[in-house]
């Protein structure tokens, strides 16, 4: 009859490839976007998962701390740190390495931790400087390595180095010092 002839079976090979070419082959093609998603999901989550494990062996760390060592840290830190002597300190550290200095900005944190064994002792007062300067490579390297002499323990919390149109080197820094929180 009509169903077994030739036409008739052109006209089902054209519908199924017709239905290859606009169902199926989109649906894989879905098929294979949403896998992918799926893929750089779990790479993200594993990488997520390895900051996570780092900063909990950190808290941990810092958890492990015994109160006497505690005390025993803070016994060393001065009562109070005079930010104006340290400004004053900065700036001829800048002056010695030749460095031009831009800007320093002082300002005070209180250092909160959550360990109650802890809690009882008297916790740091955080004193950052914000430190903007202008020089050479070899400059702001000596400015470092002068700052890492000095007489006050302090840290590079933060280093920002850019170029500058004047072939100098922009640098700006956090530094931190630490003193008994009144």
């Amino acid at each position: 009859m009509i169903l077994n002839s030739f036409f008739t079976q052109i006209v089902m090979l054209a519908l199924a490839v017709g239905m290859l070419f606009f169902y199926v082959r989109p649906t894989f093609g879905e098929i294979g976007r949403v896998q992918d998603s799926i893929i750089r999901y779990q790479e993200e989550q594993s990488r997520v998962n390895e900051v996570n494990a780092k900063l909990a062996a950190l808290v941990s760390k810092l958890n492990a701390i015994s109160s006497s060592d505690m005390k025993a840290v803070l016994t060393y830190l001065p009562d109070q740190i005079d930010h104006v002597a340290v400004s004053r300190d900065i700036y001829l550290i800048s002056e010695s390495s030749e460095m031009y200095l831009k800007d320093i900005e002082y300002s005070e944190i209180a250092v909160n931790r959550a360990n109650d064994e802890l809690s009882q002792v008297a916790q740091p007062l955080r004193h950052e400087f914000v430190v903007s300067g202008e020089g050479t490579y070899e400059q702001i390297k000596r400015f470092l390595e002068m700052l890492e002499k000095n007489n006050y323990p302090l840290e590079v919390v933060d280093l920002k180095i850019q170029a500058a149109e004047t072939g100098l080197i922009n640098a700006e820094m956090t530094l931190a010092t630490y003193s008994h929180l009144k």
